[in-house]
């Protein structure tokens, strides 16, 4: 049985590749991609979305992942809940990833660029400052009433993956609140991107490593409430 994935680690260590090696994809790298394809968890939906691989050299990568998904708060939340968990999979088996707007696959709202990463070029310096990859914003400007003074490194930690989350040019489109030592709240807008399900995706394998397990529900709208 294989060893638990670490995904604080793989969440803190799990950056944008925009520099691939040319490599074209072999019959044991897509039994690799499938099953971290299905190592992850639905949110609010049965089952996993049909995710595709399309052999687009997509920024030089071997292929772009991919899903059909509706254009609501909810189907797009689901597809960055799935795709950001298959993201962290991914990265653990050594592929490098990004979350690539600019380019579509039919019937879905973003590709996930897949491939094995080289060393970063001036290609990869440009793309990183063109989507404001260096401005992240401070923990404490996205937290709502701040940060009780007596909350546990469990919840900070938490917190600290969310804010980890990637976005649509770095927008970081999301606020958190404490409701307890063993809950907290997300709060953030689609706008046509998967980036809220992103979030809350890190939020989820956090809290679900740290206290063994974790459950995400819909409390509004735009609103999730993650505890564990």
């Amino acid at each position: 049985m294989p060893a638990p994935l670490n995904y604080i680690s793989l969440v803190r260590s799990r950056h944008s590749t925009r520099s691939y090696e040319q490599h074209v994809l072999t019959q044991e790298d897509r039994s690799d991609i499938g099953e971290a394809i299905a190592s992850a968890v639905p949110l609010n939906s049965p089952h996993l979305l049909d995710w595709k691989l399309a052999e687009k050299a997509i920024m030089g990568s071997s292929a772009v992942l991919y899903a059909q998904c509706g254009s609501s708060v909810d189907e797009l939340v689901e597809y960055g809940y799935q795709g950001e968990q298959i993201v962290l999979a991914l990265h653990a088996r050594q592929w490098g990833t990004c979350w690539y707007y600019q380019f579509r696959m039919p019937g879905s709202p973003c590709s996930i660029t897949v491939g094995r990463p080289a060393t970063p070029g001036l290609r990869s310096a440009f793309m990183k400052t063109l989507s404001h990859g260096d401005m992240r914003k401070p923990l404490e400007r996205l937290v709502t009433n701040g940060i009780p003074q007596d909350s546990s490194p469990l919840v900070r930690t938490v917190l600290a993956s969310a804010r980890l989350a990637p976005s649509a040019m770095n927008r970081q489109p999301w606020s958190f609140e404490v409701v307890s030592d063993t809950e907290i709240l997300i709060k953030g807008d689609a706008n046509g991107f998967p980036d809220l399900g992103i979030c809350l995706a890190n939020a989820m394998v956090t809290a679900r490593q740290l206290a063994g397990e974790a459950t995400v529900s819909s409390v509004a709208q735009g609103m999730y409430h993650v505890a564990w």
